[in-house]
């Protein structure tokens, strides 16, 4: 199955592995993700699957998370999002009230969301893989969450 060749759904043309740049639009920030080669054919048409979209998402969250100067409700919902949570599963995870998450994404106030909150968030995003151990068990979320001390 390697070797079988798959053509464009839009012109029919073959397909080959070509660099491609995401551009993910997080809040009032762009993130460009060049960091994978995707299927596309000689008139620039590109295949992106669901789980490959999903990825570029929750890597522009990291991102905004991790280098932004400040981050705002709509940086704060788009990662929420890109993780397929809702506001109460977010609470439950960082183990702050629903009403908190919901204040972080409707707050105008750039401190609304501590540091400390905003690299926990960070920290999910990032090990997003482990949500799906987790099995709605948002207690074991400090198990597999940990931040340790160098």
């Amino acid at each position: 199955m390697k070797n079988e060749r798959h053509a464009c759904v839009e012109c029919g043309a073959e397909l080959r592995a070509k660099a491609h740049v995401q551009r993910t639009r997080v809040g009032r920030y762009k993130v460009d993700d060049g960091s994978k080669m995707l299927p596309a054919c000689a008139n620039g048409h590109i295949e992106l699957s669901l789980d490959d979209l999903a990825e570029y998402e929750r890597r522009a969250a990291a991102v905004v998370l991790a280098e932004a100067a400040e981050i705002g409700p709509a940086e704060i919902r788009f990662a929420r999002k890109s993780l397929g949570l809702t506001q109460a599963r977010l609470a439950a995870l960082m183990q702050v009230a629903p009403e908190t998450v919901s204040r972080w994404e409707s707050s105008n106030d750039p401190a609304a969301m501590s540091r400390v909150s905003r690299l926990a968030l960070l920290a999910i995003v990032q090990g997003s893989e482990a949500l799906a151990r987790l099995d709605d068990r948002p207690a074991r979320a400090a198990e597999v969450l940990k931040i340790h001390a160098a």
